[in-house]
Formats: C-alpha cells, structure tokens, sequence
C-alpha cells in the first residue's frame, strides 16, 4: 500500500480532540439501524457467492479430471515430486486468485465506496490485492509443499507432523507480521503524546504485558471505517491506533477500547485460543487424511500423494472447518465477553466503553442486532447490541 502517515507534528492536540468529540451526539436511529443491516447483508451475501464459486470449482477440478489432466501435463516435463507442485499450483492459485480479486473489487472497494466507506483511489486497491495475491500465493505454496512432503514421507502420521508445522509456522506470522508484513500495506509512525501513551502503557503494565511500542496507522488513506489493535508477538507486540479512531474518538474510549484487547493477554486468553485452534487444525487434517484413505483412489487420482487430488483436499478442509465453527466461535465469543468486562474495570471510565462500542457500530456500519442463527454461526465477537446489554447491565450492578 502506498499510504502515507501523517506527520507526528501535525497531530491534532488531544484535550482540544476530546473537547470537540465529547460535544458530537452519536448518531443514531432507524436509519443508521437499516443502512448498516442492508451493508453488513450485502457483505455477507457475496462472501456466501465467492464461497459458494469456489467450492463449485473444487467440485468441478476433481469430478471433471481437469486436474488430473494438469498434473499429467506437468508430469511429461518434471519428475521431481518437489518441483512438481509449482507448476501445477500456479494455474489453480491464478484461477482462484482471479475469482477472489472480482469480488474483492465488487465487496471491499464498489461496494464500501457506495456506502460511504472506501476512500482509497483504484490504484492503491490495485496495488494491495497484487501484493495480498503475491504474499496469500508464496504462503499457499510453502504450506502445500509442506502438505506433499510429510505425505510421501510419514503416510501414516503425516497429519500430526504437518499440524505441528503449521502451529510453529503461525507462530512465527504472528511475530513477524508487524515488522514484515504490515509495513507492506501501510506506513506506521511512533506516537510520543505522553497523555496517549501514558494511559496506555499503564494498562499495559496492569495486564502483564510488554510492548514495544505504540504506533499511528494513517488508515484513513484507505477508509473512513475506524479499528486499533494489540498485533505481533513477544518482543515486536505493539499498540496499532488507525488514524481515524484518533480523530473520531475521546481519549477515554480509546483507553476503553485497548483495555478489552489487553484484557486476552491479562486473562491468558491467548495460549487458550492457540492450544483450541490447533487441536481443530489437528482434527481437520486426521479428517483430512480419512478422506484421502476412503476417495484417494478415485477420480482418476493415484493415491494420497497424488498432487491432483489437491482440490479433494482443499474440499474436505473446508467440510470439517465449516462443521467446528460455530463451536470455536461460541468459545471465542465467551473470551470476548470476559475481556468486556475487564475492560469495564480497569479503563478509566468505564462508561466511555460503550460509547466506544457505539461509535464503532456507527462509523464502521455495523449491524448491531444480526440474526441470532447468523451470529452463533459466523460471530467469533458477540454482536455490538449483546455486548451494549451485558455492559450497561454490569455497569447498573456497579452503581447499586
């Protein structure tokens, strides 16, 4: 990406951004309620459609032959079960690649330009989703080497190996993402305001947490949408601030929004989610490594090692992931709750966290109130309506 921060000098004085911010009613109403539900439902419905295309295609790769058709092209030319892999998953990541870019630009840059969100020009949407394919397709490609070599060498036991690789390899993601990754897409500059970072360095040390930093992101480059965040691992963990969360909230509801994302690493939350997520990841590939038992001959396919049975693979994930999220999503949704009510304790005012959740709501075209199927499904947070709730009905405990 090719944003621009703005200058730390130019940083608008924080007293005089709460003065203004604490004057603005937040906005409300029917209105808003059924712009944000028609937003959220648009979004949904072409998630549901490129997730539906891609499964089709799947579908389509294995029962037609067409991948095996590939692979015996690639086969006349190369041997070498390492070397074999490139070429026959560059058409595949190119063809879904292609797929994911048309409803990126439909979902992430048409349609939050109708609705008042997207500020970025063509070019630097352009631009991010050439490098997100690059950087989604090298990750893709080492992930399924990885795949093929612990099946030709471990039959039996590759599922455990291959689960044991992936968990150190998210890992290390989560480490270098904010001194590698991030920096691909945006531009961050070091905040020094001592009233900013005084209160946040002070949650900080509450939660046990060490961080190295604290950083402005000029988001508004991109969108209108506001966020902040606790990202990378160890010692490059640092405090994310977009620009707009800066400009479009009081210092108190910043506090209150980072004292919920302290809050996972004050209730150990993190080594929690970790230790449950690979075990789904090991479930999903022993779930994996059943189906290439009982399918790994058909379709034309010869064995579980066969590189074109590679969309069976991608088609049997995407079942058994499919089958566990809303058991993951009800667990994450009970940490979520836990850190709200952390954040009600320890944040200065307690009560600016659910003006925060408000302003969020609002300026990011949430739907505050989703269908209750919908979010057991598909809510890893719950919805900003529950969470309102459970917090004014804490709050009103509190002051009896």
């Amino acid at each position: 990406m090719t944003n621009e921060l703005s200058d730390p000098t130019e940083m608008r004085d924080i007293g005089e951004r709460d003065s203004r911010l604490s004057k603005q009613p937040i906005a409300a109403g029917a209105d808003l309620t059924r712009r944000s539900k028609r937003y959220q439902r648009w979004r949904m419905t072409l998630s549901a459609a490129e997730w539906g295309i891609e499964v089709v295609t799947l579908v389509w790769l294995l029962v037609s032959g067409k991948s095996v058709a590939l692979r015996e092209t690639v086969a006349r030319h190369i041997t070498n079960p390492w070397l074999v892999v490139v070429p026959y998953f560059l058409p595949l990541g190119l063809l879904f690649g292609c797929v994911s870019v048309a409803f990126s630009a439909i979902r992430a840059f048409l349609l939050d330009r109708r609705f008042g969100l997207s500020t970025e020009s063509f070019g630097i949407w352009l631009a991010d989703e050439i490098k997100g394919m690059a950087l989604g397709g090298f990750l893709a490609l080492i992930a399924i080497e990885t795949f093929y070599a612990f099946l030709r060498h471990s039959p039996e036991w590759w599922w455990i190996w291959t689960g044991g690789i992936f968990g150190l390899l998210f890992l290390l993601l989560t480490h270098v993402a904010p001194i590698i990754i991030f920096p691909l897409f945006f531009r961050f500059t070091r905040i020094t305001d001592p009233e900013i970072t005084g209160r946040l360095e002070r949650l900080a040390r509450q939660s046990g947490t060490r961080i190295e930093g604290i950083y402005e992101v000029n988001l508004s480059r991109k969108t209108r949408a506001a966020n902040a965040a606790l990202a990378g691992f160890g010692r490059t963990r640092r405090i994310l601030l977009a620009d707009n969360l800066l400009d479009n909230f009081t210092l108190d509801e910043i506090e209150a929004v980072l004292a919920h994302e302290f809050a996972h690493h004050a209730q150990h939350h993190l080594p929690k989610i970790i230790a449950v997520q690979t075990a789904r990841l090991f479930v999903i590939l022993y779930g994996v490594h059943w189906v290439l038992g009982a399918f790994g001959n058909r379709f034309g396919l010869q064995g579980a090692t066969d590189i074109a049975n590679l969309p069976l693979v991608a088609l049997a994930a995407t079942a058994l992931g499919l089958v566990f999220l809303p058991l993951t999503n009800a667990l994450l949704r009970h940490f979520e709750h836990g850190a709200d009510l952390y954040a009600l304790e320890h944040a200065a005012q307690s009560r600016a966290f659910c003006t925060a959740l408000e302003r969020l709501a609002q300026i990011n075209l949430i739907d505050c109130s989703p269908h209750p199927l919908i979010e057991w499904i598909f809510y890893n947070h719950p919805s900003i309506g529950t969470r309102i709730a459970r917090a004014e009905k804490a709050l009103s405990g509190e002051e009896q």
